[in-house]
């Protein structure tokens, strides 16, 4: 077997020397003769000059086939220690064939592998917590990989043997862009990403992203036990999620201290979620990750609010078989059970499927109302070569829940009326009228084409269709008789349905001029949205006859109202939007510059007709047409410096815009969107040799054209409303030893309304549900496998959200503390017969907190989630 040594010595006879258990100190290792008759087309790999490459391969002669070794459980007993040892030991005892940069160990430490394992599954052990990953490389080899970069092939040459690489390596760079680092998992080991798509569309390192970028890992998802998304970004610096049990619809997020409503700060896969809260939910169990990008990124998503985006990432399918199902029990009666098969197809090493789905049946903590669901959403991948790898999407969920707001006035909730304190979760509505139906379906793919070295072209498309029905009793505050001894209510209908289309287009290539390296993007997005709605009131018309009253303290349900076949309300919603944006990063000793522009042209139209028979004001019943034709520019511009310790520091600037979609001027003209702009400046820090990133930041966002009532023309607005946010935020995700995993974060927010010209009395008021400051901490220890608990693994955490406040800041809603805590149990400790069965018990604000978050209307709130235990049964292979 022939060998070159590439290590400071190219093109030097074969022969050079090894370190360690046949590690190779810079070693290109080809096959002999024997081996070249059977394959005479060998594939050389691109190093950086002075970098050094191993290849350790699978024995010949009477050896398994790669296959077979893939296959076949070997007894493993690795201590935790130096890396580059243990995948000697690995190497020495599965045969597999290795293919990684010594650079890529040095200094690194591994938590060991003990037990029967298949050769993959302890090369992920030996490889979780140190910031590297693995592919499937040609030849049956397993690269390794830094999730800063990714390994990419030269073409293969015309003799049939590899080439010594002489040298003119020295001019040779690494392709940083393949389909491989498209792929959701990339980058991601245990709690800690350390790249992300979502921040510069390309999945490109956090630290040169000109942003402050939080990722939710799948396996922090899992430790925590997230059964909601609201709980899934609890731990998130400065992203507030409005905890509404029984409620209606899908989730409602606060992003540095302003309000996303109808996901419209919401992304899946890069495209837009939807745009209604009302006719959509969300199922972490369908997701990889989760990324949040803060700040105005209206320069690659189009439309959106300025304090961020959250963009959940699909899972994919794997050419690594994974298999995992679940049953689950819990309080309030919860039952649940899901898998998630994935894997290649059997005869069809080219293709690879996934199917993930869950079923729940549970009540909640309010009386009447439901909380089930049923998802499933399968998936299929087509890799006919290394450069092209094209995944098509389907998803179905149902969600069945309550259909009333479940809205409490602050009196009786926060402060005492006459009465004392509403009991704990009260029921606001009429049992046997309180429907909440939401069906979800979509379908769509996902495209990564390498079609030129450094040059990669993505497309996503998603068509999505959605129905809700609601039965539903609202709060009507108006009609709230003092002293809020009872609150007043109204019942209505409604029906929702919606559609979308949305496609993300983009090419990102990868190229240098002189010193300087660039990295551009420039695509193009399309959106189509249609959604109808329809409401009918009792009586046909919401006046105070069709309100009811309930008494909270001794409630009797008995709210029997009559409906009118005709709806009351119907509307009507179109919007389109096109976008076409450029990017361009570029570094050049040390420093990264980036420069990003976007234009968009938005066409939205909303019809609404009023029909109520039985209003004296018949000109009441009428069609109104709000019509918005405009475009808009967006840009950001951003300046870093990576030092070699692994620190950047960097200042950004950037813009956005949100369309108001509904309301009008007085003289009939369109509102202008709302615009809105940041200054940003931080630091991000990933410690060489560790599994962790450290980000601090400080901002400041302004936003303009808020719309606010035009006092001398009602049912009209004008544009005079402006405000502003400013904070700082820490956060970091560390694996600081073996088994340890920490997150923790911390933001200050300061937020004020800037001008009102309506009601000057609201100026330097705080913005609703703005938290002044907000602290988190969660930790999770696995015990190593010689101690007494061998097997177990015990996480608890502590939210802190401060206190907030309503539109006129006359109401205070207070301060709360949450308690985590989560516990697994490996089974096969005892027994080597349970191997992959995992025992977890999870609990959420342990303690039993009473907390409020913001409602909808002034003076009102909704009560938190409170104590949630279940148990899980999870299996692996």
């Amino acid at each position: 077997m022939a060998v070159w040594d590439l290590g400071g010595t190219l093109g030097r006879a074969p022969g050079g020397p090894w370190r360690g258990a046949a590690l190779a100190s810079a070693s290109l290792i080809a096959l002999g003769q024997a081996s070249a008759a059977q394959d005479r087309s060998i594939t050389p790999t691109f190093v950086r000059a002075g970098e050094r490459l191993n290849i350790v391969p699978v024995a010949t002669g009477d050896a398994a086939p790669p296959r077979a070794l893939s296959e076949r459980r070997v007894r493993l007993s690795i201590a935790p220690g130096p890396l580059e040892p243990a995948l000697a030991s690995l190497i020495a005892r599965t045969g597999l064939s290795l293919a990684y940069r010594t650079a890529l160990t040095e200094n690194l430490a591994t938590r060991g592998v003990e037990g029967d394992v298949l050769p993959l599954e302890a090369l992920t052990q030996l490889l979780d917590g140190t910031g590297l990953t693995y592919r499937a490389a040609k030849h049956a080899t397993i690269t390794l990989v830094n999730p800063r970069y990714a390994q990419a092939s030269l073409p293969p040459g015309d003799s049939n043997a590899p080439t010594p690489v002489g040298a003119a390596a020295a001019s040779v760079t690494l392709d940083e862009l393949s389909v491989e680092a498209q792929q959701p998992t990339f980058g991601t080991t245990g709690f800690v990403a350390t790249r992300s798509t979502a921040g510069s569309k390309g999945n490109d390192s956090i630290l040169e992203t000109p942003a402050t970028v939080s990722v939710i890992t799948r396996d922090e998802l899992n430790v925590r036990g997230v059964q909601d998304v609201n709980l899934a970004v609890a731990y998130t610096p400065n992203v507030q999620a409005v905890d509404y049990p029984g409620g209606q619809g899908g989730p409602t997020f606060t992003l540095r201290g302003f309000n996303a409503n109808n996901f419209d700060s919401v992304y899946e896969d890069g495209l837009r979620y939807g745009f209604n809260s009302f006719d959509q939910n969300i199922e972490p169990y369908a997701y990889e990750r989760i990324d949040v990008v803060k700040g105005p990124i209206s320069v690659l998503y189009g439309q959106g609010q300025p304090g961020g985006i959250i963009n959940l990432v699909s899972k994919r399918p794997t050419f690594v078989p994974f298999n995992e199902v679940f049953i689950q029990g819990g309080n309030y009666g919860r039952v649940q059970a899901g898998f998630d098969l994935s894997g290649p197809v059997e005869g069809a090493p080219q293709f690879a499927y996934r199917v993930t789905g869950l079923v729940r049946n549970a009540d909640s903590q309010v009386k009447y109302t439901p909380d089930d669901r049923t998802f499933i959403a399968p998936a299929l991948t087509w890799r006919p070569d290394a450069d092209t790898s094209l995944t098509v999407l389907g998803k179905y969920a149902e969600y069945r829940g309550g259909g009333s707001e479940q809205s409490l006035p602050i009196v009786g909730s926060i402060l005492p009326s006459a009465r004392g304190f509403f009991p704990r979760s009260p029921f606001v509505g009429q049992p046997n009228f309180n429907t909440g139906l939401l069906e979800n379906k979509e379908i769509g793919y996902i495209l990564d084409h390498s079609f030129a070295p450094g040059w990669l072209l993505h497309s996503a498309f998603r068509a999505y269709e959605t129905t809700s029905k609601f039965d539903a009793v609202g709060a009507s505050p108006a009609f709230t008789p003092p002293g809020f001894l009872a609150v007043s209510v109204f019942p209505y209908l409604r029906d929702q349905s919606s559609q979308g289309l949305l496609t993300d287009n983009y090419i990102q290539g990868r190229f240098d001029t002189w010193d300087i390296q660039h990295d551009v993007v420039f695509g193009v997005g399309f959106q189509n949205y249609y959604r109808r709605d329809a409401r009918t009131f009792p009586n046909g018309y919401p006046t105070i006859a069709a309100n009811r009253l309930i008494d909270l303290y001794n409630p009797v349900y008995n709210l029997g109202v009559a409906f009118p076949q005709r709806t009351n309300v119907s509307t009507r919603a179109l919007q389109q939007q096109t976008g076409a944006y450029v990017q361009d990063q570029m570094k050049w000793n040390g420093f990264i510059l980036t420069g990003s522009l976007r234009n968009d042209w938005v066409d939205q139209q909303v019809r609404t007709t009023f029909n109520f028979p039985n209003l004296p004001v018949a000109t009441l019943n009428r069609t109104t047409v709000d019509n918005q034709n405009f475009s808009a520019l967006s840009y950001r511009a951003a300046l870093g410096y990576e030092f070699a310790a692994g620190i950047v520091p960097y200042a950004a600037y950037s813009t956005s815009f949100n369309p108001q979609i509904a309301g009008q001027r007085a003289d009939g003209s369109a509102l202008p969107p709302r615009e809105a702009s940041q200054i940003e400046g931080g630091v991000k820090w990933q410690p060489p040799g560790t599994n962790a990133l450290v980000t601090a930041s400080y901002f400041e966002i302004t936003q303009t054209n808020i719309p606010l009532a035009d006092p001398r023309n009602p049912g009209f607005f004008i544009v005079t409303g402006a405000a502003e946010s400013r904070g700082f935020e820490l956060e970091g995700k560390a694996s600081l030893f073996d088994g340890f995993n920490l997150i923790f974060g911390y933001a200050h927010l300061d937020t004020k309304v800037t001008r009102n010209a309506t009601n000057p009395a609201l100026v330097g008021n705080r913005l609703p549900n703005a938290p002044d400051n907000t602290l988190s901490l969660f930790a999770d220890y696995t015990l190593p496998l010689n101690s007494p608990f061998a097997g177990f693994r015990a996480g608890a955490g502590v939210r802190y959200v401060g206190e907030r406040t309503d539109a006129t800041n006359v109401d205070r809603i207070p301060a709360y503390a949450l308690v985590d805590a989560s516990l697994n149990y490996d089974l096969a400790q005892l027994n080597p017969a349970w191997k992959g069965a995992i025992l977890s018990v999870n609990a959420n604000n342990i303690f039993d907190q009473r907390y409020f978050t913001s409602g909808f209307y002034t003076g009102y709130v909704f009560e938190g989630f409170r104590r949630s235990v279940f148990g899980t049964l999870t299996y692996r292979w």
